[in-house]
């Protein structure tokens, strides 16, 4: 079974995998608009990841476990998260070289992130760890909607 602390550890993880993505993709732009949108989509990554190191280290010293939490097994977290594994193996960021495919892979990448943070919300019961949950969903789905907009331009451009 998942302790709340070891949850909010996966999403350190998951927001680990973010930054090492958009850090890698960055290498392969020259600077321009999408180089300084994934520069800063890797910073928001960092800050998200360092929210979530400072909640699970608060969860750990906390003795009694949340009863939410009491039937979420791994393997009921990897069955219910199916092929969203955010693994970066999966993405071969090494062969993406287009524009197109690394706002396209960071867009799926966000979108399996939701997904996580949708599937963990409901066993978080302090209202406060859930609210900050609810915030970096917030800006997790205008990182999505940032990148769904960069591609719909490139698909419009001639």
């Amino acid at each position: 079974m998942f302790t709340a602390s070891e949850l909010f550890d996966l999403a350190v993880r998951v927001e680990e995998n973010g930054e090492r993505f958009y850090r890698s993709a960055l290498e392969k732009l020259e600077p321009g608009p999408l180089k300084e949108l994934l520069g800063w989509l890797a910073e928001q990554e960092v800050v998200h990841k360092s929210i979530f190191a400072k909640i699970s280290e608060e969860l750990a010293g906390q003795t009694q476990q949340d009863p939410a939490l009491s039937s979420l097994g791994r393997d009921v977290l990897q069955s219910a998260m199916g092929r969203h594994a955010f693994s970066l193996d999966e993405l071969a960021i090494d062969s993406i070289r287009e524009e197109e495919d690394i706002l396209r892979a960071a867009l799926v990448f966000e979108e399996d992130t939701l997904i996580f943070f949708d599937f963990i919300t409901p066993f978080v019961s302090n209202r406060g760890v859930r609210a900050m949950l609810d915030k970096i969903k917030a800006e997790e789905l205008g990182h999505k909607q940032l990148l769904s907009d960069r591609i719909s331009q490139l698909q419009t451009c001639p």
